[in-house]
């Protein structure tokens, strides 16, 4: 994901999407020399292109569902909310990026691994590390995740915003479930949470989608293969056995259509992998 930011921040600022200032020194070894090149005149047009034919529709995707997720981190923050969360955070830079982000109580977890060379590289871009910025190192098979936030200074009693973005894709439904229990007492009314998911038909093989198998055999070669999808036809009444309320949910597909159509660009975003906001309802 990294990559695709650095690529979709080397477009022009006419069409791109977003932009991306911390991508590039996100990444390291070849990912890094492919992204660099894309900024190149002519020849990054070849690093797209060599990115949506290794892989069909992921790197539209995404852009798309950056952008989709930017722009709802955005509208909560400046509904009020003061605490921001990344679930499993990986290389996400909206805590640096955002401007709403700018002084909001935030909490990245993730493996201390993950999170020492996320820091490292961050160095180069961040001379004065940003002080409301908590990292909370945390095993997810091991860890309370309870106890690791409030032990970070989360506050349980206030509306907080919060991302879990490329992760229910590849966890087993009873974990998926046990997460959204935890959530649930975790979160305070008002709260919102904003999850990745893939069509459950995308699957079981109940529906075709374009490029779905290629893209479901490129993350099981990579040793990561979806396990886990919602069906939208029935995601609101499953969220709502959590206290959750659905709020919006799109497939990249048709967010594409959103953005794409003010600059002239064409992204074909994908029609399986959808982005799902929710809010939690008061008990």
């Amino acid at each position: 994901m990294a990559l695709f930011r650095a690529v979709e921040t080397s477009e022009p600022p006419s069409r791109r999407l977003f932009e991306d200032p911390y991508a590039v020194p996100l990444l390291s070894g070849k990912l890094q020399a492919l992204a660099r090149i894309a900024y190149l005149p002519v020849i990054g047009r070849v690093v797209r292109a060599f990115l949506d034919f290794g892989w069909p529709r992921t790197r539209s995707s995404g852009v798309i569902r950056t952008r989709l997720i930017d722009d709802l981190v955005r509208e909560s923050l400046q509904s009020g909310i003061e605490q921001f969360v990344l679930l499993g955070a990986g290389f996400d830079s909206r805590p640096y990026r955002l401007v709403e982000a700018a002084g909001v109580r935030t909490f990245e977890l993730d493996h201390p691994a993950t999170q020492r060379a996320k820091r490292d590289r961050l160095k180069t871009q961040l001379k004065i590390a940003p002080t409301n910025v908590r990292f909370v190192e945390t095993d997810f098979e091991k860890d309370n995740l309870e106890s690791k936030l409030k032990n970070a200074g989360y506050d349980q009693a206030m509306p907080a915003l919060v991302i879990w973005e490329g992760v229910v894709s590849y966890l087993s439904e009873s974990a998926v479930d046990a997460n959204l229990v935890l959530l649930s007492n975790l979160l305070a009314a008002k709260s919102r949470l904003i999850v990745t998911y893939v069509h459950r038909g995308a699957l079981d093989g109940s529906l075709t989608f374009p490029n779905a198998r290629r893209w479901r055999w490129w993350v099981r070669r990579g040793g990561e293969p979806f396990l886990f999808g919602f069906d939208p036809a029935t995601l609101a009444n499953r969220l709502a056995r959590y206290g959750f309320e659905l709020q919006s949910d799109l497939s990249t597909a048709d967010a594409a259509k959103h953005y794409c159509a003010a600059n002239g660009r064409y992204e074909s975003g994908s029609e399986f992998y959808r982005v799902a906001c929710m809010i939690r309802k008061r008990t």
